[in-house]
Protein backbone atom coordinates (compact mmCIF):
# COMPACT_ATOMS: atom_id res chain seq x y z
CA UNK A 1 0.00 0.00 0.00
CA UNK A 2 3.02 2.30 0.19
CA UNK A 3 3.39 3.38 -3.12
CA UNK A 4 6.49 5.68 -3.95
CA UNK A 5 6.16 7.89 -6.56
CA UNK A 6 10.10 9.32 -6.38
CA UNK A 7 11.33 5.50 -7.32
CA UNK A 8 12.92 7.03 -10.52
CA UNK A 9 15.84 8.39 -8.78
CA UNK A 10 14.36 11.91 -9.83
CA UNK A 11 15.92 15.19 -8.51
CA UNK A 12 14.35 18.21 -6.98
CA UNK A 13 14.24 20.68 -9.81
CA UNK A 14 15.35 24.61 -9.21
CA UNK A 15 12.02 26.05 -10.42
CA UNK A 16 8.27 24.97 -10.76
CA UNK A 17 5.26 26.96 -11.48
CA UNK A 18 3.01 25.79 -8.47
CA UNK A 19 4.47 23.96 -5.65
CA UNK A 20 2.44 21.94 -3.22
CA UNK A 21 3.37 20.75 0.04
CA UNK A 22 1.87 17.75 1.32
CA UNK A 23 0.49 14.98 -0.85
CA UNK A 24 -2.79 14.47 1.89
CA UNK A 25 -6.03 15.21 0.35
CA UNK A 26 -5.40 18.80 0.20
CA UNK A 27 -2.61 18.70 -1.64
CA UNK A 28 -3.53 16.04 -4.29
CA UNK A 29 -6.78 17.76 -5.10
CA UNK A 30 -5.24 21.10 -5.92
CA UNK A 31 -2.38 19.58 -7.70
CA UNK A 32 -4.91 17.41 -9.89
CA UNK A 33 -7.53 19.71 -10.62
CA UNK A 34 -4.85 22.23 -11.56
CA UNK A 35 -3.49 19.69 -13.98
CA UNK A 36 -6.81 19.62 -15.68
CA UNK A 37 -6.87 23.42 -16.67
CA UNK A 38 -3.24 22.69 -17.97
CA UNK A 39 -1.46 23.57 -15.01
CA UNK A 40 1.59 21.34 -13.92
CA UNK A 41 2.34 21.32 -10.37
CA UNK A 42 4.86 19.13 -8.28
CA UNK A 43 3.80 17.60 -4.72
CA UNK A 44 6.14 17.89 -2.20
CA UNK A 45 6.14 15.36 0.71
CA UNK A 46 8.19 14.25 3.49
CA UNK A 47 6.99 10.70 4.33
CA UNK A 48 4.61 9.19 1.62
CA UNK A 49 1.01 9.76 0.23
CA UNK A 50 -1.35 10.12 2.48
CA UNK A 51 0.86 10.16 5.61
CA UNK A 52 -1.08 11.43 8.51
CA UNK A 53 -4.09 8.68 7.60
CA UNK A 54 -1.06 6.38 7.75
CA UNK A 55 -0.33 7.53 11.56
CA UNK A 56 -4.24 6.48 13.04
CA UNK A 57 -5.14 3.61 14.53
CA UNK A 58 -6.55 0.51 12.73
CA UNK A 59 -10.46 0.85 13.80
CA UNK A 60 -10.60 4.58 12.55
CA UNK A 61 -13.14 5.50 10.05
CA UNK A 62 -13.91 8.57 8.13
CA UNK A 63 -16.19 10.88 10.27
CA UNK A 64 -17.69 12.40 6.88
CA UNK A 65 -19.94 10.41 4.59
CA UNK A 66 -18.02 9.25 1.56
CA UNK A 67 -19.84 11.05 -1.18
CA UNK A 68 -18.95 14.32 0.35
CA UNK A 69 -15.37 13.05 1.16
CA UNK A 70 -13.93 12.50 -2.17
CA UNK A 71 -11.55 14.43 -4.00
CA UNK A 72 -12.19 16.30 -7.41
CA UNK A 73 -12.59 14.48 -10.36
CA UNK A 74 -12.51 10.58 -9.08
CA UNK A 75 -14.92 9.26 -6.32
CA UNK A 76 -14.29 6.93 -2.98
CA UNK A 77 -15.05 3.59 -4.33
CA UNK A 78 -18.56 2.55 -3.35
CA UNK A 79 -17.74 -0.77 -1.97
CA UNK A 80 -16.39 1.49 0.94
CA UNK A 81 -19.70 2.22 2.38
CA UNK A 82 -20.71 5.14 4.05
CA UNK A 83 -17.65 5.20 6.59
CA UNK A 84 -14.39 4.55 4.64
CA UNK A 85 -11.84 2.81 6.62
CA UNK A 86 -8.02 4.21 6.71
CA UNK A 87 -7.03 1.51 4.76
CA UNK A 88 -9.44 2.25 2.60
CA UNK A 89 -8.87 5.68 2.60
CA UNK A 90 -5.57 5.37 1.95
CA UNK A 91 -5.72 3.13 -0.98
CA UNK A 92 -8.02 5.58 -2.79
CA UNK A 93 -5.09 8.56 -2.25
CA UNK A 94 -2.35 6.36 -3.80
CA UNK A 95 -4.67 5.43 -6.90
CA UNK A 96 -5.94 8.88 -7.08
CA UNK A 97 -2.32 10.20 -7.24
CA UNK A 98 -1.39 7.28 -9.80
CA UNK A 99 -4.55 8.30 -12.22
CA UNK A 100 -4.26 11.48 -12.06
CA UNK A 101 -0.59 11.30 -13.15
CA UNK A 102 0.83 13.62 -10.09
CA UNK A 103 4.20 15.16 -10.17
CA UNK A 104 4.70 13.61 -6.51
CA UNK A 105 7.74 13.91 -4.88
CA UNK A 106 8.61 11.53 -1.39
CA UNK A 107 11.01 11.67 0.75
CA UNK A 108 10.77 15.58 0.88
CA UNK A 109 10.54 17.71 3.76
CA UNK A 110 10.05 21.33 3.09
CA UNK A 111 11.56 23.15 6.09
CA UNK A 112 11.21 26.90 4.90
CA UNK A 113 9.10 28.85 2.66
CA UNK A 114 10.41 32.34 1.61
CA UNK A 115 9.62 35.51 -0.24
CA UNK A 116 12.58 35.87 -3.04
CA UNK A 117 11.27 38.49 -5.73
CA UNK A 118 8.19 37.55 -7.54
CA UNK A 119 8.63 33.96 -6.16
CA UNK A 120 9.08 31.66 -3.50
CA UNK A 121 11.75 29.99 -2.42
CA UNK A 122 11.21 26.99 -1.05
CA UNK A 123 14.46 25.25 1.46
CA UNK A 124 13.87 21.84 1.34
CA UNK A 125 16.22 18.37 2.95
CA UNK A 126 16.95 17.94 -1.29
CA UNK A 127 17.77 21.70 -2.07
CA UNK A 128 16.29 24.66 -2.73
CA UNK A 129 13.11 25.09 -4.94
CA UNK A 130 11.66 28.12 -6.57
CA UNK A 131 8.33 28.85 -7.04
CA UNK A 132 5.47 31.16 -8.35
CA UNK A 133 2.52 29.90 -6.73
CA UNK A 134 2.27 27.28 -3.43
CA UNK A 135 -0.49 26.05 -1.60
CA UNK A 136 0.54 24.77 1.80
CA UNK A 137 -1.46 21.30 2.63
CA UNK A 138 0.90 19.82 4.75
CA UNK A 139 -1.93 18.89 7.62
CA UNK A 140 -4.15 19.88 10.12
CA UNK A 141 -3.13 16.85 12.33
CA UNK A 142 0.31 17.27 11.32
CA UNK A 143 2.53 16.98 14.50
CA UNK A 144 1.43 15.13 17.93
CA UNK A 145 1.04 17.06 21.20
CA UNK A 146 1.35 15.79 24.57
CA UNK A 147 0.80 18.48 27.31
CA UNK A 148 3.75 19.56 29.76
CA UNK A 149 2.36 17.85 32.23
CA UNK A 150 4.49 18.65 35.79
CA UNK A 151 6.46 15.55 36.33
CA UNK A 152 5.54 14.13 32.45
CA UNK A 153 9.44 13.33 32.53
CA UNK A 154 9.60 11.07 35.68
CA UNK A 155 6.40 9.43 34.60
CA UNK A 156 7.45 5.22 35.56
CA UNK A 157 4.02 4.18 33.87
CA UNK A 158 3.62 3.79 29.87
CA UNK A 159 2.83 7.11 28.17
CA UNK A 160 1.78 7.12 24.17
CA UNK A 161 -0.03 9.49 22.47
CA UNK A 162 -2.62 8.93 20.40
CA UNK A 163 -1.16 8.95 17.32
CA UNK A 164 1.32 6.01 18.67
CA UNK A 165 -2.09 3.57 18.97
CA UNK A 166 -2.68 1.15 16.89
CA UNK A 167 -5.11 -1.15 18.30
CA UNK A 168 -6.28 -2.79 21.25
CA UNK A 169 -4.90 -6.16 21.30
CA UNK A 170 -1.98 -5.66 23.97
CA UNK A 171 -4.11 -3.96 26.29
CA UNK A 172 -6.29 -6.53 27.49
CA UNK A 173 -6.50 -6.85 31.34
CA UNK A 174 -4.50 -3.31 31.59
CA UNK A 175 -5.83 -0.10 33.38
CA UNK A 176 -5.32 2.14 30.85
CA UNK A 177 -6.58 6.47 31.48
CA UNK A 178 -6.95 7.98 28.14
CA UNK A 179 -6.57 11.95 28.61
CA UNK A 180 -9.31 13.63 26.39
CA UNK A 181 -12.40 13.05 25.17
CA UNK A 182 -12.47 14.05 21.44
CA UNK A 183 -13.03 11.58 18.68
CA UNK A 184 -9.95 9.87 18.79
CA UNK A 185 -10.07 9.89 22.95
CA UNK A 186 -13.88 8.73 22.83
CA UNK A 187 -13.18 5.80 19.62
CA UNK A 188 -9.96 4.42 21.50
CA UNK A 189 -11.76 4.04 24.82
CA UNK A 190 -14.71 2.79 23.37
CA UNK A 191 -12.53 0.28 21.27
CA UNK A 192 -10.47 -0.85 24.66
CA UNK A 193 -13.27 -1.42 26.60
CA UNK A 194 -14.29 -3.69 23.85
CA UNK A 195 -11.10 -5.35 24.29
CA UNK A 196 -11.31 -5.91 27.64
CA UNK A 197 -8.87 -3.55 29.17
CA UNK A 198 -9.86 -1.46 32.42
CA UNK A 199 -10.51 1.94 31.61
CA UNK A 200 -10.41 5.46 32.35
CA UNK A 201 -11.04 8.90 31.21
CA UNK A 202 -9.87 12.13 32.35
CA UNK A 203 -12.18 14.86 30.48
CA UNK A 204 -11.38 18.51 30.71
CA UNK A 205 -14.54 20.34 28.64
CA UNK A 206 -17.93 17.81 28.29
CA UNK A 207 -17.67 17.67 24.39
CA UNK A 208 -20.70 17.90 22.20
CA UNK A 209 -21.96 14.25 21.12
CA UNK A 210 -23.60 13.23 17.73
CA UNK A 211 -24.05 9.67 16.10
CA UNK A 212 -22.54 9.60 12.10
CA UNK A 213 -26.20 9.24 11.42
CA UNK A 214 -29.35 10.75 12.63
CA UNK A 215 -32.68 8.88 11.66
CA UNK A 216 -30.75 7.58 8.81
CA UNK A 217 -29.36 10.72 7.88
CA UNK A 218 -25.52 11.36 7.86
CA UNK A 219 -24.24 13.68 10.04
CA UNK A 220 -21.96 15.23 7.32
CA UNK A 221 -25.38 16.49 5.27
CA UNK A 222 -27.06 17.99 8.16
CA UNK A 223 -23.97 19.45 9.22
CA UNK A 224 -23.64 21.32 5.82
CA UNK A 225 -27.35 22.51 5.95
CA UNK A 226 -26.62 23.71 9.29
CA UNK A 227 -23.90 25.83 8.39
CA UNK A 228 -26.03 28.20 6.71
CA UNK A 229 -28.18 28.63 10.05
CA UNK A 230 -27.92 31.16 12.50
CA UNK A 231 -25.15 30.19 15.39
CA UNK A 232 -28.18 30.21 18.23
CA UNK A 233 -30.42 28.11 16.16
CA UNK A 234 -28.02 25.30 15.62
CA UNK A 235 -26.67 25.62 19.43
CA UNK A 236 -30.15 24.86 20.40
CA UNK A 237 -31.24 22.17 17.98
CA UNK A 238 -27.79 20.21 18.63
CA UNK A 239 -28.90 20.36 21.98
CA UNK A 240 -32.31 18.88 21.79
CA UNK A 241 -30.88 16.37 19.24
CA UNK A 242 -28.26 15.07 21.57
CA UNK A 243 -30.97 15.04 24.59
CA UNK A 244 -32.75 12.99 21.86
CA UNK A 245 -30.24 10.67 21.15
CA UNK A 246 -28.41 9.77 24.16
CA UNK A 247 -30.87 11.19 27.05
CA UNK A 248 -29.66 12.88 30.46
CA UNK A 249 -25.60 11.65 30.71
CA UNK A 250 -25.22 13.96 33.93
CA UNK A 251 -25.94 11.04 36.22
CA UNK A 252 -23.46 9.05 34.05
CA UNK A 253 -20.48 11.74 34.78
CA UNK A 254 -20.68 13.33 31.84
CA UNK A 255 -22.52 17.20 32.12
CA UNK A 256 -24.26 19.00 29.54
CA UNK A 257 -21.22 20.68 27.29
CA UNK A 258 -20.56 24.48 28.20
CA UNK A 259 -21.35 25.69 24.69
CA UNK A 260 -23.42 24.69 21.79
CA UNK A 261 -22.34 23.28 18.47
CA UNK A 262 -21.51 26.72 16.86
CA UNK A 263 -20.40 28.02 19.36
CA UNK A 264 -18.09 25.34 20.29
CA UNK A 265 -16.94 25.48 16.33
CA UNK A 266 -16.28 29.11 16.25
CA UNK A 267 -14.77 29.67 20.30
CA UNK A 268 -12.52 26.53 19.97
CA UNK A 269 -12.49 25.02 16.55
CA UNK A 270 -13.91 21.94 17.76
CA UNK A 271 -16.56 19.85 16.14
CA UNK A 272 -18.81 17.78 17.82
CA UNK A 273 -17.89 14.21 18.88
CA UNK A 274 -19.19 11.41 16.68
CA UNK A 275 -20.17 8.19 19.13
CA UNK A 276 -18.74 5.39 18.56
CA UNK A 277 -19.82 3.16 21.57
CA UNK A 278 -18.54 5.58 23.89
CA UNK A 279 -21.96 6.37 25.70
CA UNK A 280 -23.08 2.89 25.71
CA UNK A 281 -19.49 2.44 27.87
CA UNK A 282 -20.40 5.07 29.98
CA UNK A 283 -24.02 3.84 30.16
CA UNK A 284 -22.77 0.22 31.05
CA UNK A 285 -20.30 1.22 33.96
CA UNK A 286 -17.50 -0.06 31.89
CA UNK A 287 -15.57 3.29 31.79
CA UNK A 288 -15.21 5.94 34.47
CA UNK A 289 -14.84 9.46 33.46
CA UNK A 290 -12.55 11.66 35.72
CA UNK A 291 -11.54 15.18 36.18
CA UNK A 292 -8.56 16.59 33.97
CA UNK A 293 -4.92 15.71 34.69
CA UNK A 294 -2.98 18.32 36.54
CA UNK A 295 0.27 16.63 37.22
CA UNK A 296 2.13 13.00 37.10
CA UNK A 297 4.58 11.70 40.05
CA UNK A 298 6.40 8.22 39.45
CA UNK A 299 3.39 5.71 38.92
CA UNK A 300 0.56 8.10 39.56
CA UNK A 301 -1.26 10.55 37.66
CA UNK A 302 -2.57 13.01 40.00
CA UNK A 303 -6.04 15.01 39.18
CA UNK A 304 -7.56 18.31 39.16
CA UNK A 305 -9.75 17.42 41.94
CA UNK A 306 -6.57 16.04 44.01
CA UNK A 307 -7.59 12.23 43.37
CA UNK A 308 -5.06 10.07 42.27
CA UNK A 309 -5.27 7.61 39.46
CA UNK A 310 -2.41 4.81 38.55
CA UNK A 311 -2.96 3.43 35.46
CA UNK A 312 -0.68 1.05 33.43
CA UNK A 313 -0.97 2.85 30.16
CA UNK A 314 -1.25 6.29 29.86
CA UNK A 315 -2.52 6.96 26.38
CA UNK A 316 -3.14 11.23 25.32
CA UNK A 317 -5.57 11.95 22.89
CA UNK A 318 -4.88 15.60 23.28
CA UNK A 319 -4.75 16.89 19.57
CA UNK A 320 -2.07 17.87 17.50
CA UNK A 321 -0.29 21.13 16.11
CA UNK A 322 -0.27 22.36 12.92
CA UNK A 323 3.25 22.93 12.99
CA UNK A 324 3.29 26.05 10.47
CA UNK A 325 5.66 27.86 12.68
CA UNK A 326 8.75 26.76 11.21
CA UNK A 327 7.64 26.51 8.07
CA UNK A 328 6.19 30.26 7.35
CA UNK A 329 5.56 32.03 11.15
CA UNK A 330 8.08 34.39 10.14
CA UNK A 331 5.83 35.72 7.28
CA UNK A 332 3.25 37.38 9.51
CA UNK A 333 0.44 34.90 8.22
CA UNK A 334 0.14 32.81 11.57
CA UNK A 335 -2.38 33.46 13.94
CA UNK A 336 -1.33 33.54 17.89
CA UNK A 337 -2.34 30.04 17.71
CA UNK A 338 -0.37 28.60 14.79
CA UNK A 339 -3.24 29.16 12.33
CA UNK A 340 -3.08 30.72 9.18
CA UNK A 341 -5.02 33.80 9.11
CA UNK A 342 -5.84 33.26 5.53
CA UNK A 343 -7.58 29.94 4.07
CA UNK A 344 -8.76 28.99 0.64
CA UNK A 345 -8.35 31.90 -2.29
CA UNK A 346 -7.70 34.28 0.06
CA UNK A 347 -3.94 35.49 0.57
CA UNK A 348 -2.53 37.50 3.16
CA UNK A 349 -1.28 41.22 1.48
CA UNK A 350 2.15 40.22 2.32
CA UNK A 351 2.16 37.07 0.86
CA UNK A 352 0.58 37.04 -3.06
CA UNK A 353 0.02 33.72 -4.08
CA UNK A 354 0.63 31.54 -0.78
CA UNK A 355 -2.47 29.94 -0.45
CA UNK A 356 -3.00 27.68 2.59
CA UNK A 357 -5.58 24.41 2.11
CA UNK A 358 -7.01 21.96 4.39
CA UNK A 359 -6.79 24.17 7.64
CA UNK A 360 -10.57 25.09 7.56
CA UNK A 361 -12.92 22.78 10.17
CA UNK A 362 -16.33 24.07 9.06
CA UNK A 363 -19.67 22.47 10.87
CA UNK A 364 -19.38 19.97 7.66
CA UNK A 365 -16.03 18.48 8.05
CA UNK A 366 -12.28 18.93 6.68
CA UNK A 367 -12.61 16.68 3.59
CA UNK A 368 -15.88 18.12 2.26
CA UNK A 369 -14.12 21.35 3.13
CA UNK A 370 -11.19 20.68 0.91
CA UNK A 371 -13.17 19.91 -1.70
CA UNK A 372 -14.44 23.29 -1.99
CA UNK A 373 -11.41 25.12 -0.77
CA UNK A 374 -9.50 23.18 -3.44
CA UNK A 375 -11.55 24.40 -6.21
CA UNK A 376 -11.45 28.18 -5.38
CA UNK A 377 -7.71 27.99 -5.13
CA UNK A 378 -7.55 26.45 -8.50
CA UNK A 379 -9.63 28.80 -10.05
CA UNK A 380 -8.25 31.32 -8.94
CA UNK A 381 -4.17 30.45 -9.45
CA UNK A 382 -5.60 30.11 -13.03
CA UNK A 383 -7.10 33.63 -13.20
CA UNK A 384 -4.20 34.72 -11.91
CA UNK A 385 -2.02 33.08 -14.81
CA UNK A 386 -4.58 34.55 -17.09
CA UNK A 387 -3.87 38.53 -15.77
CA UNK A 388 -0.25 37.94 -16.05
CA UNK A 389 -0.34 36.35 -19.30
CA UNK A 390 -2.38 38.94 -20.71
CA UNK A 391 -0.25 41.64 -19.39
CA UNK A 392 2.71 40.20 -20.90
CA UNK A 393 1.07 39.71 -24.00
CA UNK A 394 -0.09 43.61 -24.22
CA UNK A 395 3.29 44.73 -23.02
CA UNK A 396 5.02 43.10 -25.73
CA UNK A 397 2.54 44.22 -28.31
CA UNK A 398 2.82 47.66 -27.16
CA UNK A 399 6.60 47.95 -26.42
CA UNK A 400 7.69 51.49 -25.01
CA UNK A 401 8.86 53.86 -27.79
CA UNK A 402 12.25 55.71 -26.80
CA UNK A 403 11.54 59.47 -27.52
CA UNK A 404 14.63 61.65 -29.98
CA UNK A 405 14.41 63.49 -26.66
CA UNK A 406 15.55 60.36 -24.34
CA UNK A 407 17.58 59.04 -27.87
CA UNK A 408 19.75 62.03 -27.57
CA UNK A 409 20.15 62.09 -24.21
Amino acid sequence: MSQDYNDGGRVLPPRAEVAVVGAGAAGLGVAASLRRRGIEAIVLERSAVASSWRARYEGVRLNTVRWMSSLPGMGIPRSAGRWPTRDELIAYMERYAERERLDVLTGVSVERIERDGERYRLRTSTGDLQARFVVVAAGYDHTPSIPAWPGRDGFTGELLHSAEYRNATRFYGKRVLVAGVGNSGSEIAAELVRAGASVQVAMRTPPNLLRREIFGIPVTVLARLSERQPAALVDRTGFLLQRLLFGDLTRHGLPHAPHGLATELRVKGLGAILDSGFVAALKAGQLELLAPIARLEGAEVILADGSRAQPDVLIAATGYRHQLEPLVGHLGVLTETGRPITHGASTHPATPRLYFNGYWLPMSGQLPAMRRTTKAITRRIARERRREARAARSSAAHPRVRTADATLA
